[in-house]
């Protein structure tokens, strides 16, 4: 083991936080000489402590508060944690990258117990969410605050316009879903997706979904290999208006400023991939919005409008409008089957169809199944 790793039952001692600080240069003088922790949670991926520190009078200028995060012990919690710290380890070597993400002093892992953590500034006093993740999936409270949304498409075009196209997406760090890049996955992916379909079918027998809703996830299934074809494929294959997504942007997975201004963050790095801008946008507006939240105001559109006028301020000026359209058409319908999956992996109804009939409703707005077909 590293002499920076900690075991996922360990304790964060005094000396285990020296030895961290100091291996990543920011301790050069004194040592820790308390740490007291507090549990803040656990997810069902994660687990999470405050941790308050004190330093000898040598030191000065380091945080007093961090947050630790450690993985739990499924192998894909350590798989998806491990990607995470990959990304933070990349992120500390670029000096340029736009200030979107939490302070982190330390990320690493260890590859004999496969176990990590990775310990960041504790921004709770100065940030909050938006919304929370309970607000988020009752839809009914899902809009947050102009203000909000506003920092939050801000940060999401920031962070797309730096990666734009990218060298480093081509790295380990933010590779691209294998269906998306080979027509035999493809296949498969589909018949997959197919086949949760028909367990939805079978699981909603005696309280059926909406008969559009059904003809038109049959329509969607069918019109995929094409899609890929005349879309996917050609943006892969290329590299062209390919970005880093966070894969996860829900609004509680941002933390806006109490007092503006002031940087907002995007956290849980775990599923950073080289893909469509779109995807994102689709996850934060679409997924949890009710055609009426999208519509009032122009809320949907005014959001778009904001992400395209920032994205070609921050430099991507080869990038229109309607191109920025047919990506959020894409995001849309690359989300919509995530609530399938949800259904057959055991998630409540009043969890997944909420979502579902969000979704729905955008793929029909956006009249994706025209754009599939074209």
């Amino acid at each position: 083991m590293t002499s920076e790793a900690l075991a996922i039952h360990g304790e964060a001692t005094p000396e285990w936080l020296t030895q961290v600080l100091q291996h990543t240069g920011y301790l050069s003088h004194g040592t820790v000489i308390t740490v007291e922790s507090e549990h803040i949670g656990s997810v069902f991926n994660s687990q999470t402590q405050r941790l308050h520190v004190s330093y000898s009078s040598e030191s000065t200028g380091l945080p007093t508060h961090f947050v630790l995060k450690r993985n739990t012990q499924e192998d894909w919690c350590k798989r998806a944690q491990a990607r995470e710290v990959l990304f933070y380890q990349t992120i500390a070597h670029l000096s340029d990258h736009p200030k979107v993400l939490v302070p982190c002093y330390a990320a690493a892992y260890d590859e004999e117990s496969k176990n990590s953590y990775i310990l960041m500034l504790d921004v709770s006093e100065t940030h909050r969410e938006p919304i929370t993740r309970a607000e988020t999936i009752t839809t009914l409270g899902s809009v947050p605050q102009p203000s909000s949304i506003d920092a939050v498409i801000d940060t999401l075009a920031m962070l797309q316009a730096y990666w734009w196209e990218h060298p480093l997406l081509k790295t380990p760090m933010a590779r691209a879903d294998i269906w998306e890049t080979q027509f035999t996955p493809v296949k498969r992916f589909v018949q997959y997706y197919a086949d949760l379909w028909a367990q939805v079918l079978e699981l909603t027998a005696n309280d059926p979904l909406p008969e559009e809703v059904r003809s038109g996830y049959e329509a969607c299934l069918k019109l995929l290999p094409r899609l890929w074809e005349k879309q996917l494929n050609p943006r892969f294959s290329s590299g062209k208006q390919l970005t880093l997504v966070h894969g996860d942007a829900y609004f509680s997975n941002f933390l806006v400023s109490r007092q503006q201004p002031g940087p907002t963050y995007l956290i849980d790095w775990q599923s950073p991939q080289v893909h469509i801008g779109g995807e994102d946008l689709a996850n934060l507006m679409a997924t949890f919005w009710t055609r009426a939240q999208r519509q009032e105001g122009q809320r949907e559109q005014q959001a778009l409008r904001r992400f395209y006028q920032t994205l070609t301020a921050q430099g991507v000026n080869t990038y229109s409008w309607n191109e920025l359209l047919r990506d959020y058409r894409l995001g849309i319908i690359d989300w919509l089957f995530m609530p399938v999956w949800d259904a057959t992996n055991g998630s409540r109804r009043d969890y997944w169809w909420p979502k579902m009939n969000c979704l729905f409703q955008a793929f029909q707005d956006w009249e994706c199944l025209t754009f599939m077909a074209e």
